[in-house]
This record gives structure tokens, C-alpha cells and sequence, in this order.
């Protein structure tokens, strides 16, 4: 049994955390729920692609791994991609990070505002502490973006995120109010 499993939009959609489950576990889950898109919200070097543990070809599954930071404001690169993903992927499709609670809860209110076109407001409620997990200490990122949405209004949140959030998030690198990372979700050599 997999820890923070929760139904996003069943049948079409659920959120895990990845943890410290072993491979052919995920791969239970993933072969169970009947997953066709696999989006792995953790950094590039510490995804199921860099562990190689999981060959996601050979279960069926498309597999992109977007560092969706939780820390700050996303990169706008992965963002744009996962917010593409969440509308066009083949379903059902699963998001996670390792605890299932902050990446995968900016995710998961972003996928109830995006395709099921649920207000932020409630959207957001996959950002909880119960049952979730989310503690917004550390994890500021979503609840900026957040902030971000409701002072910008955006009609059409797809294309926002394609063509204003880009200036936005590096005139805010520029001016030192965003951490600079790359979209791989390596700090860029200024900030280490």
C-alpha cells in the first residue's frame, strides 16, 4: 500500500507520494490504478528517471519528470509543460513527489483550476494539512502563485502561464525577490 494515495478526479486522475516505497511496490500501484501518464514533480537528479528503478516503457506509461518547486515560485519552463501535460496527457495520469504533500499538492490544485475548472479557492484545498500534509513553512510557492493569480486575474490561466508568467518570474529573479533556478530545479551558481 502506497503512503498519501489520494483519488485527484477518478478515475482520471490520483496523487501519491513516492517515498521510500520500493520499485515493484510503485509498480503495483501504478499497474493497479491503471496509470497512463506518470509526472514525477521532483528535482532531475533525484527522480525515478536518474534511479533508473522503473521502466516505465515496458508498464505502458508516459513518464515526464517537471521539478515543480515548492519553495518559491516555479521555473516557468516545467511549469508550462506540466500545465500542457495536465490538459492533454493520457489519462489516468498520477502526480507525485517523495512525501505526496507540497509538489504534488501545487500540482493537484492546479490540475482542479485547470481541467476541472474549479475556483482557486477550492482548488487550493489540496494544499491541506489534513489529509494531505502540506505545512506551508518551507513551501511557500504555492500560496505566492496563488497571491500571483489573484493580483494578475488571467482569463485564459494557459496561456498566462505561456506568455506573462515567464517576465513576471525573471524580472523577480532580476530584482532578487525570486530564487534563480533553473528548470531542471538546479539552483543556478549565483544562489548556491
Amino acid at each position: 500500500m502506497q503512503f498519501n494515495l489520494h483519488p485527484l478526479d477518478p478515475p482520471h486522475a490520483w496523487r501519491i507520494a513516492r517515498g521510500s516505497s520500493s520499485a515493484a511496490s510503485f509498480c503495483r500501484t501504478l499497474t493497479r490504478l491503471k496509470i497512463r501518464t506518470a509526472i514525477d514533480l521532483r528535482r532531475a537528479n533525484r527522480c525515478d528517471k536518474a534511479s533508473g528503478t522503473i521502466d516505465f516503457e515496458s508498464l505502458g506509461i508516459e513518464y515526464h519528470n517537471l521539478h515543480l518547486r515548492s519553495s518559491d515560485l516555479p521555473h516557468p519552463e516545467p511549469l508550462l509543460k506540466f500545465s500542457q501535460l495536465l490538459v492533454d496527457a493520457p489519462r489516468p495520469l498520477l502526480l507525485y513527489c517523495k512525501r505526496g504533500k507540497d509538489k504534488t499538492g501545487f500540482g493537484s490544485a492546479l490540475y482542479r483550476h485547470l481541467v476541472r475548472g474549479e475556483a482557486l479557492d477550492v482548488a487550493w484545498q489540496q494544499l491541506r494539512w489534513i489529509p494531505f500534509g502540506h505545512r506551508p513553512g518551507k513551501h511557500q510557492g504555492p500560496h505566492l502563485f496563488r497571491l500571483l493569480l489573484q493580483e494578475q486575474q488571467p482569463t485564459d490561466l494557459l496561456r498566462w502561464i505561456q506568455d506573462d508568467y515567464p517576465e513576471i518570474f525573471h524580472r523577480g529573479v532580476e530584482r532578487g525577490e525570486i530564487a534563480p533556478v533553473h528548470a531542471s530545479g538546479s539552483f543556478s551558481a549565483e544562489s548556491e
